[in-house]
């Protein structure tokens, strides 16, 4: 089961707000990719239900995890169901993330009192994951609406928290767009996790976090 409670992650988001995004079929380069991110700094991490291996991985990483890192997140993406959601749970997920609004992961999360991503775009889908519990809401693909989008939705809505995904550029300045227009955190996959230089991806992923860290007063 999840070690850590809704309210934990909520609090993690901003603290490290920097979450790896990953898929792989093989769970020793997985484990190298998450190794390499967190002696980066990333305290949350994605593993996207993406592949046949999917869950067999995240079992196996999960374990990894709870030995060697107790202090990082482990989530499951990509989940669109009650049961898919309930599986990776009773594996140890710590937060679900879902490209979409789903009332029933919504209720299951609630149940566990874990942290419930939901994806949304529109004014409307952002009030309703809202309504449903969520945690944090993934504004996805997030390129596609730019960070002036963000800026937009604070209006109506100044409280809630926002993780960017989809698309996001893994660079200082572009970093900077999005939480100077409000982002809470952001969700980068490929973009990122394309080089398999644990040594190169841990520098980056240090950048990026002291870059985001020195926008904060």
């Amino acid at each position: 089961m999840a070690r850590f409670t809704r309210a934990q992650a909520i609090a993690q988001a901003p603290l490290t707000p920097l979450i790896p995004v990953f898929y792989h079929a093989e769970a020793p380069y997985a484990k190298r990719i998450l190794q390499a991110c967190y002696a980066g700094g990333v305290r949350m991490f994605e593993f996207t239900n993406r592949g046949p291996r999917a869950f067999d991985v995240f079992s196996e990483l999960q374990a990894y995890v709870e030995a060697d890192y107790p202090d990082l997140l482990l989530g499951a993406g990509t989940i669109f169901t009650a049961a898919e959601a309930e599986q990776f749970i009773a594996a140890g997920a710590d937060f679900i993330v879902q490209p979409v609004i789903s009332a029933d992961v919504a209720a299951v999360c609630q149940r566990h009192d874990l942290a419930w991503l939901p994806g949304a775009m529109t004014l409307n889908e952002v009030y309703q994951a809202t309504q449903l519990g969520a945690a944090l809401v993934k504004i996805f693909p997030a390129s596609f609406v730019g960070p002036g989008y963000i800026t937009t939705l604070r209006g109506p809505l100044p409280h809630v928290p926002f993780m960017v995904t989809g698309g996001i550029e893994p660079t200082p300045a572009a970093l900077a767009e999005w939480f100077r227009a409000g982002a809470t955190c952001v969700g980068i996959g490929s973009r990122l996790l394309k080089s398999d230089d644990p040594a190169a991806l841990t520098a980056h992923v240090a950048k990026l976090l002291r870059g985001i860290q020195a926008l904060r007063p």
